[in-house]
């Protein structure tokens, strides 16, 4: 339940940067999310999957608006 709260944390305040652009995180606050990979590829997992998610729902938010 903690990577799923710590993976909608982080998903959240990736559409914020990606949406408004002017709001910013040091990359500090992101690496004590994904404190909780047990390894490497978890981790690497982790990240893609915020990744994928937030430029999904970015597009998908930008399409509804612009279009």
């Amino acid at each position: 339940m903690e990577l799923a709260k710590r993976f909608v944390m982080i998903v959240v305040n990736m559409i914020g940067e990606l949406w408004m652009g002017f709001y910013r995180r040091n990359s500090d606050f992101y690496d004590k999310q994904t404190s909780g990979a047990k390894s490497k590829l978890g981790y690497y997992a982790f990240i893609i999957g915020t990744a994928v998610v937030t430029v999904g729902i970015v597009s998908w938010m930008y399409s509804r608006v612009y279009s």
